[in-house]
């Protein structure tokens, strides 16, 4: 049977795949009603067996990126303006290439 799992204060912790025979009981801190989807840390409440909406998403605040995010975030961004400055130096080879044939064609050079 699938069950959820709550902590001691009714906070869902995961789903689980449990064996309950025949008239026995679901085991403590645990329900066979699933939280709501999508929610954020629901609660459930033991009395009403239900479970609460949890956290509004936009009262979460974004966990600080680490050191190692940081810095993969910075050579990615090297990354990108070493990319442009190739780019931008093989338009200008290109427009000089085009410059002198064009010098040449017209007889000036």
């Amino acid at each position: 049977m699938k069950v959820y799992k709550y902590d001691e204060n009714g906070v869902f912790e995961r789903d689980d795949l449990i064996f309950i025979e025949e008239g026995q009981e679901l085991p403590e801190g645990y329900t066979n009603i699933a939280p709501p989807i999508p929610s954020i840390n629901p609660v459930f409440n033991a009395e009403k067996k239900e479970w609460s909406k949890g956290d509004d998403p936009s009262t979460l605040t974004p966990s600080e990126p680490s050191e190692i995010d940081k810095l993969k975030q910075e050579n990615a961004d090297t990354l990108l303006q070493i990319a442009e400055v190739e780019a931008s130096s093989e338009s200008i080879k290109q427009d000089q290439a085009d410059l002198l044939m064009t010098l040449a064609e017209t007889g000036v050079i």
